[in-house]
């Protein structure tokens, strides 16, 4: 999705208000719909018209779980946005959805405009509190938190990694959208993830500077078993995954310690 080209259309404001101190706005086209908050512009873009198909490379990547883990699943959403990861993941039969977010008005937003499922358990709170205490177990945890563009504090602290291995089952999968400002900061957060999850594969882009994490407690298939999964899948949720199996780059069990 090109957000200059986006921004140029023509687009008119839905709704706006102010929350914690941020100018929450929805705007939309003729054909898309998106929210920006606090001067971050083009969040959640969803296309009117096939509201579940997954518009970012970034968001689909946190999806890839979906070639080496099989329903039924158990399935954690820390950061609930415009609730496009959830609008997609509910074309699936035998997934269980639960989503957290921090702010209700957030969650209101993604209700009234965003076509977020009823399916779906939502919780509001913040991340790292309902990690703390949930006694839910899942088979997997799907992160995509930010504050403004930067990643939460605690996505490079070992404490997070330790409560999530707590809340998941055995062969559970995390996949986190990471922001790191320096490689110094990437190599702790990598460092931090080892500790609890042995198996991590990175996938890349060229146009963003935030990058996915495939974590997982089981060995993660390598591409030539993950590209024999996609015909399926991507009916299912609408993208050409074959395109992001280019970008993921498997880390060595001995490279990060």
């Amino acid at each position: 999705m090109d957000s200059e080209a986006l921004l140029m259309e023509d687009s008119f404001i839905v709704e706006q208000k102010m929350i914690d101190g941020g100018l929450l706005v929805v705007k939309e086209t003729e054909q898309l719909k998106w929210f920006e908050y606090a001067g971050f512009s083009t969040q959640s873009v969803m296309n009117k018209h096939k509201p579940t198909q997954i518009l970012t490379p970034v968001s689909r990547s946190l999806l890839l779980f979906l070639l080496f883990k099989q329903p039924p699943l158990s399935i954690l959403n820390l950061g609930l946005g415009g609730a496009g990861l959830e609008r997609a993941l509910v074309t699936i039969p035998n997934l269980t959805l639960t989503a957290v977010e921090a702010s209700q008005s957030i969650i209101d937003m993604a209700t009234s405009y965003f076509n977020l499922p009823k399916e779906v358990k939502v919780f509001c709170q913040k991340a790292e509190q309902y990690v703390d205490h949930t006694t839910e177990v899942y088979d997997v945890v799907i992160c995509d938190l930010f504050i403004g563009e930067k990643s939460p504090y605690f996505l490079f602290s070992d404490h997070f990694y330790q409560q999530i291995v707590n809340i998941t089952c055995d062969q559970a999968v995390l996949m986190i959208n990471l922001q790191a400002d320096t490689n110094l900061q990437l190599f702790n957060a990598l460092s931090a993830i080892k500790k609890q999850f042995p198996h991590i594969a990175l996938v890349e882009f060229t146009d963003y500077s935030n990058i996915v994490l495939i974590c997982s407690l089981q060995k993660i298939p390598n591409l030539s078993m993950l590209i024999k999964d996609t015909t399926e899948l991507t009916q299912s949720i609408l993208f050409d995954i074959d395109s992001l199996l280019d970008k993921v780059i498997y880390i060595p069990n001995s490279e990060v310690s």
